[in-house]
């Protein structure tokens, strides 16, 4: 079997046209933000600087597949999905690996039927500390030094984000966590960090002010207990616990949205306690986005300013980082989630996942009928580059174009400065 950058990620999961596109990067603007144009005959397609897996991604394929190659004999299970990548997690499956939880989070495998013998990878979500007791309990010992190298994929940044949390916790801060309650991420981050001090998250604007209001008395405990107390930590007291605040993320949402956030506790501080006693009562922390959403979102923002007609973005329905990105493209034009070609049903009909009311639905006559149109594809940080290839391929198919002038347009490629 063939390899990609890290030795046992599969070389199937690339893409050539994609590859090249990447390839033209490192040689021209590597720096530049602007996007990368393949023209293919009267069609351009609009590629972002970043897109795709990011570290934490490929170093959880290369762990998971290196648990397969080493350990053919035993038993291999996942807690749940790796990433957010239905053809990654079939793979796997295919391959003999189980989870022993589900997408909806409910227990497949039960303590008894996993042992000491089989090995037990963590995603690269992280997962909760109750989830690791159970583990424990069936034999699988997940705080020894060889479990954490070679089992454990959870992304440096999560646990970057659990540490600052730790950190902020010894001294004396509650910790507000701006993330979705039920995305496995948050789940994670919200066990580790509670062993350390209060926690509640918060998931957008709206519950930004809602907390502001509280801290300030314009809201009573009981309208805030009916909305915050699923999310808060056992023992939690509104009106103890919210002196002293700091602000950590799920590394993977919109850093507007988490400076957004925090700029609503910081104003509610100042105006309580006032400038002087601000720095005591709201930590001023680091944004702690991981770097690849940062440079995904911005290379996307930049995107933009080239003026596409629509976007097509590829990534799992349940990823969050990829309906971050659908959400900045939507701000100037039409854009579509989807997880592969398959869904390019015809050009005049197809099937993508409605981030809002989040369903899967059909859009009629989506593709420009006349050329030139400008079309920008890119992919979540958990999507394999060879889906977004076989986007551009199928796209430039439904125009009439085939090998021959994507092959003309490779040679072409070019910045839209």
């Amino acid at each position: 079997m063939a390899f990609t950058q890290f030795d046992r990620v599969p070389n199937h999961y690339a893409g050539a046209l994609i590859q090249r596109i990447k390839d033209f990067r490192l040689e021209e603007g590597k720096r530049s933000l602007a996007p990368t144009r393949l023209p293919i005959g009267r069609l351009e397609i609009l590629i972002p600087r970043h897109f795709g897996f990011c570290f934490g991604v490929e170093r959880a394929i290369h762990m998971a597949f290196s648990a397969l190659e080493e350990h053919p004999d035993r038993r291999i299970h996942l807690v749940s999905q790796i990433i957010h990548n239905p053809l990654v997690n079939r793979d796997l499956q295919e391959r003999g690996i189980r989870f022993l939880f589900d997408e909806e989070g409910q227990r497949q495998i039960g303590d008894g039927q996993v042992g000491g013998e089989d090995v037990v990878l963590i995603p690269a979500f992280g997962t909760t500390l109750e989830i690791e007791e159970s583990l424990q309990r069936s034999g699988i010992d997940t705080r020894a030094a060889h479990f954490r190298e070679h089992y454990d994929t959870t992304c440096p940044f999560v646990s970057k984000v659990w540490d600052r949390g730790e950190q902020l916790g010894r001294e004396g801060y509650t910790i507000i966590i701006h993330g979705k309650f039920g995305h496995e991420e948050t789940q994670a981050t919200h066990s580790h960090t509670r062993q350390h001090t209060r926690t509640l998250v918060v998931r957008d604007r709206e519950e930004a002010l809602a907390l502001a209001a509280f801290i300030l008395g314009e809201q009573n405990l009981e309208e805030f207990s009916a909305q915050f107390a699923q999310k808060w930590s056992a023992g939690f007291d509104p009106r103890r616990d919210l002196e002293r605040v700091a602000v950590v993320n799920q590394t993977t949402m919109l850093a507007e949205e988490t400076q957004e956030v925090a700029g609503i506790l910081h104003q509610a501080m100042r105006q309580r306690y006032g400038e002087e006693r601000l720095e005591h009562h709201f930590a001023d922390t680091n944004d702690t986005l991981c770097y690849a959403t940062n440079w995904n979102q911005n290379a996307t923002k930049a995107l933009l300013e080239a003026r596409p007609d629509l976007a097509l973005i590829v990534g799992g329905y349940n990823s969050s980082n990829t309906s971050h990105l659908v959400e900045i493209c939507s701000q100037q034009m039409p854009s579509y989630l989807i997880e592969n070609s398959g869904e390019l049903l015809s050009f005049q009909r197809l099937a993508h996942f409605d981030i809002h009311r989040k369903e899967r639905v059909f859009s009629e006559d989506w593709l420009p009928e006349k050329l030139p149109s400008r079309i920008a594809v890119t992919s979540g940080a958990s999507c394999p580059d060879v889906l977004m290839n076989q986007v551009v391929e199928k796209l430039a198919g439904f125009y009439g174009y085939g090998e021959g002038e994507i092959r003309a347009g490779l040679e072409q490629l070019s910045l839209v400065e």
